[in-house]
């Protein structure tokens, strides 16, 4: 009985500290992107233009900070970024995310003033096999940015 309400007592007092201490150690604001961001450039890239069918396409996020402070990203989950392929006609045809789990923890990620954080993805025919034709690589940064490239599969 004794041991219960100790019990008790420790979770209640956790409950009602934890997000005072937590809040002090990392200030996670409230998830939306802030005016710091405003200045980052976010740009999405592939290694080439056009692919051959079966062929690997790399494809890489980059944010650049251009300023003299350092700049945080604040995320609700581990789901950073993410892709997706369009078709010409405008239909999502994959998403990366798709069929994954993210951990449920807040994280995130620093920008250095004047420098760059680099995210790289290779989306393998196993991914999602292209077949012939143009598509759009629309990459996102979950919460803040979006950008996209345009590719061609070839025969």
């Amino acid at each position: 009985m004794v041991l219960g309400a100790f019990l008790a007592s420790v979770i209640i007092l956790s409950i009602a500290i934890a997000p005072s201490l937590f809040a002090h150690a990392v200030d996670w604001g409230d998830g939306l992107p802030s005016r710091s961001t405003q200045h980052l450039i976010f740009e999405v890239t592939t290694d080439k233009q056009a692919y051959k069918t079966n062929e690997t396409i790399v494809i890489k996020m980059n944010i650049t900070n251009p300023t003299d402070s350092d700049v945080w990203l604040n995320f609700s989950s581990g789901h950073q970024f993410d892709y997706r392929i369009i078709s010409a006609g405008g239909q999502v045809l994959y998403r990366w995310s798709d069929n994954k789990a993210f951990i449920m923890v807040l994280t995130h990620i620093k920008i250095s003033a004047h420098s760059s954080y680099v995210r790289v993805f290779h989306h393998t025919p196993t991914d999602y096999p292209l077949k012939p034709g143009r598509y759009m690589i629309e990459g996102v940064v979950v919460g803040y940015f979006t950008g996209s490239t345009e590719i061609e599969v070839l025969d």
